[in-house]
């Protein structure tokens, strides 16, 4: 992805993203990923996390730098850790600029990844630059071309939010009441 053109899609999607009460941040490497979550989970007094490990989390060293900030990180048993957990950390595989949304696509309907990122009043979305699409077609048409369809694709588009038949609006209560999307430019192994 061309530089000028990875900006432009980020300024879009964080626009976006902003606009519906998201927080967006961009860093070059996983360890500046990893110590930006750090200091922004601590600034809202995170004592703990609950960590679906990715490519993103394990080489930036998530598990550790974490830990050295005094935040609890779990990474197992989510079905008994993520009703407590006070944030949890995933990495999603696109982000979408035309619609600030986010796009969890996995071979099945991963309990783990949706744990982590709905049970939990913050939910921290790891997503790799290079992965961020112009538009929802392109992304679809990203996604059926890949070699196997993903048995299980979610969309996020900022906190969860309802609002009642007086047009009430509610944050959280479908899921998480914060998004923080973190954009990681260095580039992985590859994508879904």
């Amino acid at each position: 992805m061309a530089n000028a053109r990875s900006a432009e899609l980020y300024e879009r999607f964080k626009a976006k993203l902003e606009a519906v009460s998201g927080e967006c941040y961009r860093v070059q490497t996983e360890k500046e990923a990893g110590k930006l979550i750090g200091t922004v989970l601590k600034q809202k007094g995170v004592q703990n996390v609950a960590l679906l490990e990715g490519e993103v989390s394990r080489k930036g060293n998530f598990i550790q730098q974490l830990t050295s900030m005094d935040i609890k990180v779990m990474c197992d048993h989510f079905r008994e850790v993520t009703p407590d957990a006070h944030a949890g950390i995933t990495q999603v595989s696109y982000g979408i600029a035309e619609l600030g949304t986010l796009v969890q696509a996995d071979e099945d309907a991963n309990v783990d990844q949706r744990l982590c990122s709905t049970l939990v009043p913050i939910h921290v979305a790891v997503v790799r630059t290079s992965t961020l699409l112009p538009s929802l077609a392109e992304t679809m048409s990203t996604i059926h071309s890949l070699p196997k369809i993903p048995g299980f694709v979610g969309f996020i588009t900022g906190p969860s939010r309802t609002s009642d038949i007086e047009r009430v609006l509610t944050i959280g209560v479908h899921g998480a009441k914060q998004l923080i999307v973190v954009f990681v430019d260095e580039q992985g192994e590859g994508v879904a």
